[in-house]
């Protein structure tokens, strides 16, 4: 098979302190470049203070960013997002650090556990002005399939040029589920030339993972953020999972894309 798979790692989860989870900027920058030798080409990075929580406040996180990029050339994939309080004006902040090279997109509102995940038409063209302004590649989050449509909207007012980079987020409470057909069904309102990468929310193991670098997925993501579990066990480390996930990649016939190969991809 010998295709390119690139590696997305999303190293922070959403619960502030605890077990597993890197919060300084030392802990995660440690963590990413450790990331970044196992093979992940991309970090999906939200700003966030010491305890955890999302924040204007810019400076633990370019700390962190500078510290990452002065040890390896990790793609810097800039958080708009995360349940928070924030203007829309404030969850574009982390797209303004001059590392940026990518920015998650997300493209419409939704029941997120007991919350509501907000995303208005309004706020997303404003977050993907101020991406193409500052001329980074937003990354389209799909959460359920009325997102696709909304992306394909956005595309034909002209906020957003193609080839565009989808992400599939799938089981998140309550978005989409992961299954095959729903995968195919994504896939068939794709507009052409697009590229896509498959974020499974609360995954135990890299099965679907697999599935979904056999269904086409140019990017698969792995991380903290994500899920701390896989095959039977509870990872230390995001380079832990990281590490897992190519090594499960590579024995299904697959190549891992370097930072360079995966700019190539995705922003060339």
């Amino acid at each position: 098979m010998d295709r390119k798979i690139i590696i997305a790692v999303a190293p922070t989860g959403g619960w502030g302190r605890g077990d597993n989870n890197p919060i300084t900027p030392d802990a995660i920058a440690r963590d990413v470049i450790a990331c970044a030798q196992a093979g992940a080409a991309i970090v999906h990075m939200h700003a966030r203070n010491v305890q955890g929580e999302l924040t204007t406040d810019l400076s633990p996180f370019a700390t962190t960013v500078s510290a990452i990029k002065a040890s390896c050339d990790i793609i810097l994939e800039a958080s708009t997002g995360g349940l928070s309080t924030l203007t829309a004006a404030e969850r574009v902040l982390p797209a303004t650090v001059p590392q940026a090279e990518m920015g998650s997109l997300n493209i419409g509102s939704l029941n997120f556990g007991d919350a509501v995940y907000q995303n208005s038409l309004p706020d997303v063209r404003f977050w993907v002005d101020e991406m193409v302004r500052r001329g980074i590649k937003p990354s389209l989050e799909i959460f359920d399939t009325g997102h696709l449509e909304t992306a394909r909207h956005l595309i034909q007012e002209g906020h957003v040029a193609p080839p565009c980079n989808f992400s599939f987020i799938f089981n998140i409470h309550w978005g989409m589920p992961y299954d095959p057909a729903l995968l195919a069904y994504l896939k068939s309102r794709l507009p052409a030339g697009s590229r896509w990468g498959g974020l499974l929310i609360h995954s135990r193991g890299f099965a679907n993972h697999i599935e979904a670098a056999r269904a086409g997925a140019a990017v698969l993501r792995t991380g903290f953020e994500d899920s701390f579990n896989y095959n039977g066990k509870t990872a230390t480390s995001n380079a832990e999972l990281v590490t897992a996930l190519r090594k499960e990649l590579e024995a299904a016939g697959f190549s891992i894309a370097s930072a360079p190969e995966a700019r190539a991809m995705l922003l060339g």
